[in-house]
């Protein structure tokens, strides 16, 4: 069976560098002038504590709250009340965009909190069947019984450990190089 290969997925235990792994890889893409479009969930700590997550565009165009301990008032999921109104806004604008404009599609995270909201669920959906290459930083226990398929099938894998870490840049670059062919970007 041939598989056809249109996702970069990185995974990894909490803190060993997969977001900052994502952010090298999204600016490696941009110095080729790859176009990549899709959202980030970074926390947001106050006096040293993590009080929530932020959803906002790769862009900058849009952001809001996808959790937070007070200020938000939807489901309960840990510590923090998810923002679903807000995380619904941003994510699917932030999609949409994506997929209309970018080369690639990139989003981190796809975890728990991120599928909790049907609509930011669908979003994630939505990239992962439109056919356009994607990188997704995957929750170390994703196990989503639609999304998981997708990737595992469709995905190149990097596990992150604070060994590796700094090593999976030019290989995720020359997975990306294979995913969308060095004929359609021949100054890779």
């Amino acid at each position: 069976m041939n598989t056809t290969y249109r996702y970069i997925v990185i995974t990894g235990r909490p803190g060993v560098g997969k977001t900052t792994l994502f952010n090298k890889v999204i600016g490696a893409l941009k110095n080729r002038n790859i176009k990549v479009g899709g959202f980030i969930c970074p926390e947001v700590r106050e006096k040293g504590t993590r009080v929530g997550f932020k959803i906002r565009s790769l862009d900058g165009k849009y952001e809001g709250w996808l959790a937070h301990k007070t200020l938000c008032s939807g489901p309960r999921l840990g510590k923090y009340r998810l923002c679903i109104e807000e995380a619904t806004n941003v994510a699917t604008r932030a999609v949409e965009e994506a997929l209309s404009k970018a080369d690639i599609i990139a989003i981190d995270e796809i975890g728990p909190m991120e599928l909790r909201i049907p609509q930011v669920r669908s979003s994630i959906l939505k990239a992962l069947k439109s056919g356009k290459p994607g990188l997704f930083v995957v929750h170390l226990r994703l196990s989503d019984v639609e999304i998981l398929p997708l990737l595992k099938k469709h995905g190149i894998w990097f596990t992150v450990t604070i060994e590796n870490r700094n090593m999976l840049v030019d290989s995720i670059i020359n997975s990306f190089r294979n995913i969308i062919g060095a004929s359609k970007h021949k100054h890779y």
